[in-house]
């Protein structure tokens, strides 16, 4: 592990590690070095990335279950002078809640990803290969008026942080099931200020249950819960834990570039259109810039491992400090591009539509310093230039494998 390697010949060796990397093996070896503190590295992900993560998740997700909270201040306004601002309010609290998970997507390791990613689904749906169902959540709505009902008995795809932005943001209030689903049948017809109320009990149902899985994932961190923590620094589980770290880097890659933008902008394959706005993340409340951005800066921690050991001390103490300038100098410019927009991603979809032509963003993605023309074509080229070195120098200085799933991946 993390063999010394010279500069002078390290673009020869990517050039001809990344062409024939295995994808599908098993690396079983166990990374040592006599001066580089590995056990103490993990101890430090757990201990100051992970753990305090799903910690300030969890404080977001008990104000927005607290029944003095926001959510519930909402409901009570409905109807009255106040229901606007406590809307806003509302909704602000949403979005400091998934900003907060969305960091922690870029590094799912452990609890989060096992049984399927079961508690990770719960909390957010969106890649969980099941997608948003807003007529199963209409019809959740419905069916949560009956005292026997269980949110745990629904899918993932009508619960979570998904689920609450369409009940929170989403100010249209007919229903979008099929004329045949009986338990919307006469939802139209009811009063504006029922469907409004009875929307909004729906949605402290799915803040609770939110709050519930949140929990479960911090318990089974914490020393005094369930304890992943002893088995993730453990240096007998090392080889197991460190491949499975540096995997969940690849979130910025393939979840983040590919799929959050990628497939909207038409840059990948995947969209057979000129663009795909039904591919656009958080598309009620229009964040899915905001998404990207909080994904960064998660990625940056799970890079550097915040203030502590991190993959980016290994880098150095292997002589590439280049490799983290160059990492951290693309996430910087990243995220001052995403601020600097002043379009939100489905507005800048339709402009590419509007213009009958991906000329512009391709021309953006490929020279995103110079050409900003389609800013979020511009973000998917500075986001590439974090995956490409991601799965070049990262992986061969760091002596860890390409996961599987990125295996076929590569533009």
């Amino acid at each position: 592990m993390n063999k010394r390697i010279n500069q002078t010949l390290f673009l020869t060796i990517v050039t001809l590690l990344t062409a024939c990397v295995d994808s599908g093996g098993e690396d079983n070896d166990i990374p040592t070095s006599p001066d580089f503190d590995f056990t103490g590295m993990m101890a430090n992900y757990a201990d100051a990335v992970i753990l305090p993560t799903y910690e300030r998740f969890g404080a977001r997700t008990a104000a927005l279950s607290d029944a003095q909270g926001p959510l519930a201040g909402y409901c009570t306004s409905i109807g009255s002078e106040n229901e606007t601002t406590a809307l806003a309010v509302a909704r602000m609290e949403w979005l400091q809640s998934m900003a907060t998970w969305q960091e922690a997507e870029a590094y799912l390791v452990g609890p989060a990803s096992a049984n399927g990613g079961s508690i990770r689904n719960s909390i957010y749906s969106f890649f969980s290969g099941s997608p948003l169902s807003t007529c199963a959540i209409d019809q959740a709505v419905v069916l949560a008026q009956d005292p026997g009902f269980d949110i745990n008995s629904r899918s993932f795809n009508q619960r979570g942080l998904d689920a609450l932005e369409y009940l929170l943001f989403n100010e249209e209030l007919s229903h979008t099931c099929p004329a045949q689903i009986v338990e919307t049948a006469d939802w139209d017809l009811r009063p504006e200020l029922e469907r409004k109320q009875l929307r909004c009990d729906y949605a402290i149902d799915l803040a609770n249950d939110l709050d519930q899985s949140s929990n479960t994932l911090t318990d089974q961190w914490q020393s005094a819960g369930s304890n992943y923590r002893s088995h993730f620094v453990d240096p007998q589980n090392l080889a197991e834990n460190f491949q499975a770290l540096s995997e969940s880097l690849f979130y910025i890659e393939l979840e983040a570039k590919d799929t959050k933008l990628g497939i909207p902008t038409g840059i990948k394959d995947d969209c057979s259109q000129l663009t795909c706005p039904s591919a656009v993340e958080s598309p009620f409340s229009d964040t899915a810039l905001g998404n990207i951005r909080a994904n960064l800066t998660g990625f940056r921690d799970g890079l550097t491992g915040a203030m502590g050991l991190g993959f980016d001390d290994i880098i150095a103490s292997e002589g590439f400090s280049s490799v983290n300038d160059n990492f951290l100098n693309n996430i910087d410019m990243a995220i001052t591009l995403i601020d600097s927009m002043n379009s939100p991603l489905l507005d800048q979809l339709q402009a590419i539509d509007q213009s009958g032509t991906d000329a512009d963003c391709i021309n953006s993605a490929a020279n995103p310093d110079s050409v900003q023309t389609v800013p979020a074509c511009s973000l998917h080229g500075f986001l590439k230039r974090i995956t490409d070195s991601l799965r070049t120098e990262f992986i061969v200085i760091v002596d860890v494998e390409l996961p599987d799933r990125a295996g076929g991946d590569n533009d």
